[in-house]
């Protein structure tokens, strides 16, 4: 048997990557108030249940009119990778989750990257990234 070695990251590398990478703004036990590429993110670490969460917020849900549901429905289906769209508290997100004990730092800093990007591109091309799946 073959040992394989992980490479996941803890809350406490996690902490680090966050200091080197963004400009904190608060921070708790397991989850921070950042930003990142002029916008403000928020990250929950969960060890718990093995969950990572990065998120945006957008636009408030009241402001979203029925072609911005539709498009933004579309656009997780096809025009994004990990991260999502999804309302919550009112709030229409840009969200990457993920397990933690399977999260490296380069998929970390993508998942933070692809939130950014999905979150600038609402209203445009709602992509995440460069990648489409299907056609358009």
């Amino acid at each position: 048997m073959i040992a394989t070695i992980k490479n996941s990251l803890t809350p406490q590398s996690i902490s680090q990557i966050i200091d080197d990478v963004s400009t904190p703004l608060e921070t708790g036990d397991g989850c921070w108030k950042v930003e990142y590429h002029k916008r403000i993110l928020f990250l929950i670490v969960d060890e718990i249940h093995d969950r990572v969460r990065i998120m945006t917020p957008i636009i408030k849900e009241e402001d979203l009119d029925e072609e911005d549901l539709w498009d933004v429905m579309e656009a997780n289906f096809d025009r994004s990778l990990d991260a999502r769209y999804a309302i919550g508290d009112g709030v229409l997100w840009s969200l990457f989750l993920h397990p933690l004990t399977d999260l490296s730092r380069n998929l970390f800093m993508d998942g933070l990257d692809q939130v950014v990007t999905l979150a600038n591109n609402f209203g445009g091309s709602f992509c995440s990234s460069d990648i489409v799946f299907g056609s358009e």
